[in-house]
C-alpha cells in the first residue's frame, strides 16, 4: 500500500466498420491519500459494438478518484458504459461521470460554417475529445 500514490489512466479509441471494443480499467486506492483519475473517450460509428467497464475501489483514508467517460455514437453503433464504484473506507471518495450520445450539433454547425465538410468536422471533434 503506497500512501499518496497517484494513478492516471487515459484511453482514447475510435472504432468503425464492424470493430468490437472492450475497455476494462481498474484503480484500487489502498494507501492513505491515494489519488486516481480515469479518463475514457470512445467514438464509435457504423456497426461498432463497444463496452467500457471502469472499476474504482476507494479503500483508504482520504483516497480520491474520478472516472470521466465520454462516448460518441454514430450510425448503428452501440456503446455501453458500466461503472463499478466501491468505497470501503468512510473517508474515501470516488466519483463517476459518463456521457454517451451523438456529436454536439452546435459544434458541428460551427465547424461546417467555417468551411469543413460534415465528415471532417466530426473527425476534428472526435480528435479533440481528449483535450
Amino acid at each position: 500500500m503506497n500512501e499518496s500514490a497517484l494513478a492516471e489512466l487515459s484511453s482514447k479509441v475510435y472504432g468503425f466498420g464492424a470493430d468490437a471494443i472492450l475497455i476494462r480499467e481498474q484503480v484500487d486506492l489502498n494507501g492513505a491519500g491515494a489519488r486516481g483519475l480515469v479518463k475514457t473517450r470512445v467514438a464509435a460509428r457504423e456497426h461498432v459494438s463497444a463496452v467500457v467497464i471502469d472499476v474504482t475501489h476507494g479503500d483508504a483514508a482520504d483516497a480520491r478518484d474520478h472516472v470521466d467517460c465520454m462516448e460518441i455514437v454514430r450510425d448503428q453503433a452501440v456503446v455501453s458504459a458500466i461503472p463499478e464504484v466501491k468505497v470501503t473506507h468512510p473517508q474515501a471518495k470516488v466519483t463517476h461521470e459518463a456521457a454517451i450520445g451523438s456529436i454536439d450539433s452546435k459544434q458541428l454547425a460551427t465547424l461546417t460554417a467555417h468551411g469543413l465538410d460534415p465528415e471532417s468536422a466530426v473527425d476534428l471533434i472526435i480528435r479533440g475529445m481528449s483535450a
